[in-house]
């Protein structure tokens, strides 16, 4: 088979990278209008103008695909809609409410009129069984079945389409929570359940309450889901292997991951870091900043010395899910979020025109003026040009939406109020950069800012300018960057186990076994993907704290021989006393350490796709790529002239200077006055950004405006 294709399915768009299986060459990239009310539509309509691209019908490029690898927002959208399935809960006597006390803090200390936690799911829902099993594992209170049975068929007359099971200490015994699956298959054959222990064994009960809860929730949903798209590849020729995107930033087969839906819950973005960081490195530049803005969203994660940032506590609307996950800050700031008043102020999100009716200048039905329309009016988005004219936008819906809604409520110009939505919107995203830098003590200055979504090129020059980062890796990709991500991403399955225990008195023979139970777990999966053991690759991590705290740091480890031995013991507990001094500038090394969780990722890293290099150009001015000009706006209340180039026509080693825009098939870049766009070789852009003064490259601006005449 000869063809390797990948997907994401965003909330606008669903983007698609297509390469050859075999020699892993990149062959292109597409984009479909999303489908909300069938996703898989989407998906086969990108995967319809991939065939056409390479001449095939939809059929002959199933037919020959041998690997498909899906990323998809189903999962994070059933939860934030709470568009799930209609969940119970069974659990241990007097436990019911946990969902409820959460984490018995307020989010902000002082503020005593926050609301109260929600829980997931309503109390009466959360049905209590008699049994109890202590820390060590011992049953104190045998199950009481027929209670079992009874809550079982009262949760089947409430019309509950799934079932959680969690039960104190089931980490350390789960005898009780697989009895309790057993009864349930027999009172109600074919509904939907899952118990703690398998989904996540992990310590603390709100977290491990909280994990397998919204892993009942999903699992209807994406399981249908999944099993509907994979039937409608199939009935057109698909024979190849299905993989999923998942938190932790790899990708599973179907198989694995449709019993455990909660671990997509960050599929979507989680590639992004991953993408970003391959074309960063391409440059020699070890830090990298990702920034996705798509049509609903905008996206940031970060790489550190070539590591991707992670969380071992993963949450969606504030709610634990207890997953190891790439760590990503997630705004309502898309391109189609839509500009209000509010207070005198403007204001932009979090509600989004989304793919229906989309951005007033869509021509969709759309009225409200979003970051797009407003990114017409000033000029940085060329109607003309607009992925390559195969798209109609019309500019002047844009400035009526603009102008009824935003400028005569003000009493200030257009082009004025168009340029407030997008610093208001730079604003939130400067937020979300923030967040994952300056604020945890790292200077964005040594970074490199790599672009992803369709939108991101547009802001991604003012946003750098902002933070005082001088370079922009724009890849050609920028706009499906998740799906490249997702064609290069490794197999990779994360375990966890929760095992006690503390310097002052390690059980070494406890924790070896139960270290070795989750790197056996990992082998096993590598194994059935097929994956030979010298390509397997296994990373440890222990999360650890010192005595009487109430979180942890998750700390990489090595073993002696696949164990832990007294000398290494010492070397983990001083990895732990310099992390802790790294993150909080103090620490204790005569304290006792506590370890509380042990983490297994097993990996296999799949061929990354090769780009193809370019001869390097005879001319050094983009003069031949000059399709036209036009006007654009950057305040001061004179719109500039500015040149319009073809991306497609840039050459490995030309430069453009700003103001100009560079339009491609699926996206915009705006070079501002004060950068300079340069093509690499490997058909990625830099941008050069000048961060100390907004002084134009006059001279070269009105050479390139003279020749267009």
């Amino acid at each position: 088979m000869k063809y390797r294709i990948s997907v994401d399915v965003g909330g606008t768009f669903t983007d698609l990278t297509i390469a050859e299986s075999e020699t892993f060459t990149q062959l292109g990239s597409h984009k479909s209008p999303t489908t909300p009310e069938d996703r898989s539509v989407g998906i086969l309509n990108a995967m319809t103008l991939a065939a056409e691209g390479l001449n095939l019908t939809l059929q002959e490029l199933l037919s020959q695909t041998a690997v498909f690898c899906h990323g998809s927002t189903t999962a994070t959208n059933t939860i934030i809609e709470m568009s799930g399935a209609k969940t119970g809960l069974i659990c241990t006597r007097g436990t019911k409410y946990i969902l409820w006390r959460g984490e018995g803090r307020r989010q902000t200390m002082f503020n005593y009129k926050m609301e109260p936690n929600k829980p997931l799911i309503r109390p009466y829902l959360c049905r209590e069984v008699t049994e109890r099993i202590d820390a060590q594992g011992n049953i104190l209170v045998p199950l009481n079945e027929d209670e079992v049975r009874a809550e079982v068929r009262q949760l089947r007359e409430w019309g509950v389409e799934a079932i959680a099971v969690c039960t104190m200490w089931s980490i350390v015994n789960d005898k009780h929570e697989r009895r309790i699956a057993e009864i349930i298959e027999e009172e109600w054959p074919g509904v939907d359940y899952c118990i703690s222990s398998d989904i996540q064994p992990i310590i603390r009960e709100y977290y491990r309450t909280s994990c397998v809860v919204l892993n009942a929730m999903l699992q209807p949903k994406v399981s249908r889901y999944l099993r509907n798209l994979q039937g409608k590849l199939e009935e057109r020729g698909f024979r190849g292997e299905t993989l999923i995107v998942v938190s932790n930033g790899g990708v599973v087969p179907i198989s694995e991951v449709a019993k455990k839906p909660v671990f997509m819950l960050f599929s979507g973005p989680s590639m992004a870091p991953e993408a970003g960081y391959y074309f960063s490195e391409i440059e020699g530049i070890p830090n990298c900043i990702t920034v996705d803005m798509g049509g609903t969203s905008f996206d940031v994660s970060t790489v550190l010395e070539g590591q991707v940032t992670t969380t071992k506590d993963g949450r969606i609307l504030n709610y634990p899910t207890g997953v190891a996950s790439i760590e990503i800050a997630t705004l309502g700031a898309g391109g189609g979020s839509i500009a209000t008043i509010d207070k005198g102020l403007i204001k932009v999100g979090p509600r989004s025109a989304e793919a229906v009716p989309g951005p007033a200048c869509y021509m969709r039905g759309g009225t409200e003026p979003t970051v797009t329309d407003a990114y017409v009016v000033l000029g940085y988005i060329s109607p003309e040009h607009f992925l390559n004219g195969r798209m109609k936008i019309d500019r002047d819906l844009a400035v009526k939406a603009v102008k009824e809604h935003i400028a005569d409520p003000l009493g200030i110009s257009v082009e004025d109020a168009a340029l407030g939505i997008t610093q208001v919107v730079n604003e939130n995203m400067l937020g979300g950069i923030l967040d994952m830098t300056i604020r945890r003590g790292v200077d964005p200055r040594e970074f490199a800012l790599v672009t992803g979504g369709g939108a991101t090129a547009v802001p991604v020059a003012f946003l750098a300018r902002e933070m005082g980062i001088r370079k922009i890796v724009i890849p050609r990709e920028t706009s499906v960057l998740c799906a490249f991500g997702a064609n290069n991403a490794a197999i990779a399955m994360s375990e966890v186990v929760s095992k006690y225990s503390d310097t002052g008195n390690f059980d070494y023979e406890g924790v070896n076994a139960a270290v070795a139970g989750i790197t056996g777990k990992g082998s096993e999966f590598l194994t059935r993907m097929g994956i030979a053991p010298r390509d397997q690759k296994f990373e440890l991590f222990v999360s650890a704290r010192y005595p009487m705290q109430t979180t942890e740091l998750e700390i990489p480890i090595t073993l002696d021989d696949g164990k832990i031995t007294p000398a290494k013991l010492d070397e983990i507990t001083e990895a732990f006393h310099a992390a802790y001094l790294a993150r909080y500038k103090t620490n204790d090394p005569a304290s006792d350490v506590e370890f509380l969780m042990w983490r297994n990722m097993a990996t296999f890293q799949r061929p990354k796709i090769v780009l193809a290099e370019r001869a390097k150009s005879t001319e050094a001015t983009p003069l031949s790529a000059m399709l036209s000009t036009s006007k654009a706006y950057f305040g001061g209340g004179e719109a500039v002239d500015m040149p319009i180039y073809d991306g497609d026509r840039l050459q490995y080693g030309m430069s453009v200077p700003g103001p100009a825009l560079v339009v491609l098939p699926d996206t915009t870049i705006v070079v501002p006055p004060f950068a300079t766009l340069n093509m690499r070789k490997h058909g990625y852009f830099v941008m050069d950004v000048d961060v100390d003064t907004q002084q134009t490259n006059a001279r070269s601006r009105k050479r390139a405006l003279a020749a267009a005449g």
